[in-house]
Order: structure tokens, then C-alpha cells, then sequence
């Protein structure tokens, strides 16, 4: 499903048209709809590599850790500091949909739109989300979103970037904007087998035109006694990239006791902000 007055093509900004093939603008620029559904909004001029995002490995082993159920205290989290009227949502670096298609759970009536720049995430977010017909999946970049002006009534950014004056932009003047970022001890023992020194973490970040209104810490034990599961944890996050072989073969064959530390940051825009053109 694609609303045609919340798209605008990102090539110049135009609002979007359904045709039979998928949309395009006033200006004939042409995005086709992907056999499981997504759109493909991220032009070839604005990649910085040709599979941009995180890999088709690192995605699946997400999919495989969050199925599992070890991040649920987070998720229920998040829906209680959703707005249950919102009538729109968009996560940004949705990944393969874990959490976009729980929030479309909660808002069934909501349009929820999932938005990342793997191409591999989104084909696996759509692929499993046909039969949710509120779900919608693009590729595209968090920085420059192929969105309407003030269209979403909820944003949500869990551990990913994005561009202040993006949200700013995109989010509706009386909106709310959640963000998720690791805590001091978030998965502390498994950064202990990785580096020598452990750095801090960055806390809630400022984000021009909104004022941070609430924070909420949410902590919970984790404890992964397969092979398998610790190296889905693994391979999901950057650290996979920091292990060498030696003390990878150690990890997996250890159980691992460990910890998840949240923070997530309620924002609402400034009274009174200009919305950046």
C-alpha cells in the first residue's frame, strides 16, 4: 500500500502517482514496486557502495536473535510510549522489520512505514509482511527521505542514524519522536571478550528543534546457552567486525550471561519551530 499524498519522489521532491507498475511523480521519474511489494527510493547517485547498509548475514542472524525473543522487554517498552490513536508511523532503519511489524500489530488501523538503505533488510522486512496490509517498506536513506512535509504522526529511531533536520521535517508539528540508544551496560560481558578497554557509550543525543520530554531506562538480563544464539548476537552487531577467529572459537563455546541497557528518549518538536524547507 502507498499513500500517494505522504510520498514525494526523491529525485526532485515531487508528490508521488500510482500507476500499474508503482509510482512516479510529475516529472516521469518511475520507481517500481519489487515482486514482494517494497519500493526501491534510493537513487543509484545516492549510494556510497553498491550493497549500502548492513549485510544479508548481519540481518538474518537479527532476524533469528529478535524472533527468538531475547529484546521483548524493549518492545513492550516501546508500546507503551506509542501514541495508540497515531494514524502514522515510520521507523527509521527499520532493519528486517522486527520491530516495524510490531508496531503495526499495535496500530492496526495506523499506516506504519519501514524505512532502511539494505536492500536485503527490506526485501526480508516485505517478503514476510504481505499479509499485513498497513505495512509499507522503501529503500531509502534515513538522511534524505522520500516523505511529505509534516506526514508522520510517530517517528521512531532504534540504534540507527538520521539527520535532525530530516525528523524535523518529516514529523507532524504536534508529533512525537522516540529514540532508542544502548546503555552504559549494554551488553557489557560481550564487549569485555572483544576489546581491552571499554569505552562509554554516547548518552540521548540533542536533536535540533525538539526537546527532549522523558527518559526511560530499561535493563534486562540475557543469557544465550546454544552456539548458535551467541553467534546471532554477534554477527548482528558491529562488534563481529572487531573479534578475531581465536576469541570468536572461545565465545561460541561458552555460555554467555549477559545484559541489554536501553535508553529511550520521548522528544516533542519546539513550540513554535520552522519546519526546514
Amino acid at each position: 500500500m502507498v499513500n500517494k499524498l505522504l510520498l514525494r519522489c526523491p529525485l526532485c521532491q515531487s508528490v508521488f502517482q500510482q500507476n500499474t507498475e508503482g509510482v512516479s511523480c510529475i516529472n516521469q521519474h518511475q520507481f517500481d514496486r519489487a515482486k514482494d511489494g517494497y519500493f526501491n527510493l534510493l537513487p543509484v547517485q545516492h549510494k556510497n557502495s553498491k550493497n549500502p547498509g548492513d549485510t544479508k548475514e548481519q540481518l538474518k542472524a537479527r532476524r533469528e536473535f529478535l524472533q527468538a525473543g531475547y529484546f521483548e522487554p524493549l518492545k513492550q517498552a516501546l508500546y507503551s510510549v506509542i501514541d495508540k490513536e497515531a494514524e502514522s508511523l515510520l521507523d527509521l532503519g527499520c532493519g528486517e522489520g522486527h520491530f516495524t511489524s510490531a508496531f503495526a500489530e499495535l496500530l492496526p488501523n495506523a499506516d506504519i512505514y519501514g524505512v532502511d538503505i539494505a536492500k536485503a533488510g527490506i526485501a526480508l522486512a516485505a517478503k514476510a509482511a504481505k499479509k499485513k496490509t498497513n505495512l509499507n517498506y522503501w529503500v531509502a536513506s534515513n538522511f534524505d527521505l522520500p516523505l511529505e512535509d509534516q506526514s508522520m504522526d510517530v517517528i521512531v529511531r532504534i540504534l540507527a542514524p538520521s539527520k535532525d533536520s530530516e525528523l524535523l521535517r518529516v514529523l507532524k508539528s504536534n508529533g512525537k519522536l522516540i529514540l532508542v540508544v544502548p546503555g552504559q551496560q549494554h551488553l557489557i560481558e560481550l564487549r569485555k571478550k572483544i576489546y581491552q578497554e571499554i569505552r562509554p557509550l554516547q548518552a540521548l543525543p540533542e536533536v535540533d528543534g525538539f526537546e527532549l520530554t522523558k527518559t526511560t531506562n530499561i535493563q534486562f538480563s540475557i543469557t544465550l546457552d546454544q552456539p548458535e544464539k551467541v553467534k546471532s548476537l554477534l554477527n548482528m552487531t558491529p562488534f563481529a567486525w572487531k573479534i578475531n577467529q581465536d576469541k570468536k572459537d572461545l565465545l561460541f563455546s561458552e555460555k554467555l550471561n549477559d545484559a541489554a541497557d536501553f535508553l529511550i528518549g520521548e522528544y516533542e518538536m519546539i513550540s513554535g519551530e520552522i519546519t526546514p524547507y
